[in-house]
């Protein structure tokens, strides 16, 4: 395989991967315009790349990732600002008005010069363990006014 067939063979199988994550991945350009959205990111948030690419991810409207609302300026992005983001819970808005939660990570690229490129995020839907959880707690409580009600009539 040549050098620029590898190329293309490596740029093609890059894009499968990230179309195949469950995980919504996007990535923002050096003016803090979104560059890339994946088929995970259209299912957490309803936007299509098409209504998002070019935009900057205010349109996204997260809930205080750093402890902040998001910033107009890409330059005071944490991301940006602190060179990573781990593990951040927060909200996003669903092109349809609800809130869906999310663990958001980020990390700015760089070229082979040091120079930054951009940032690319990962969002985890947490709506299912946030389901989950919820109704564990349910059955629990549940459970336990049970026994407190066995208790009475014994």
């Amino acid at each position: 395989m040549q050098n620029k067939d590898r190329g293309i063979w490596n740029r093609n199988l890059i894009n499968l991967l990230l179309e195949s994550m469950a995980d919504g991945v996007f990535t923002l350009d050096p003016q803090g315009r979104i560059s890339s959205w994946n088929q995970s990111m259209e299912r957490i948030t309803g936007y299509t790349a098409k209504d998002v690419l070019g935009k900057t991810c205010k349109i996204l409207n997260f809930s205080s990732c750093f402890d902040k609302e998001c910033p107009l300026n890409f330059e005071v992005c944490g991301i940006y600002k602190y060179e990573l983001s781990d593990s951040k819970e927060c909200l996003v808005r669903h092109k349809d008005g609800y809130n869906v939660p999310v663990v958001k990570n980020g990390r700015v690229l760089r070229d082979e010069n040091g120079s930054v490129i951009g940032i690319v995020e990962t969002l985890t839907d947490l709506t299912e363990l946030k389901k989950a959880r919820l109704e564990a707690e349910e059955s629990g409580r549940r459970l336990g006014e049970m026994y407190q009600f066995d208790n009475i009539i014994g």
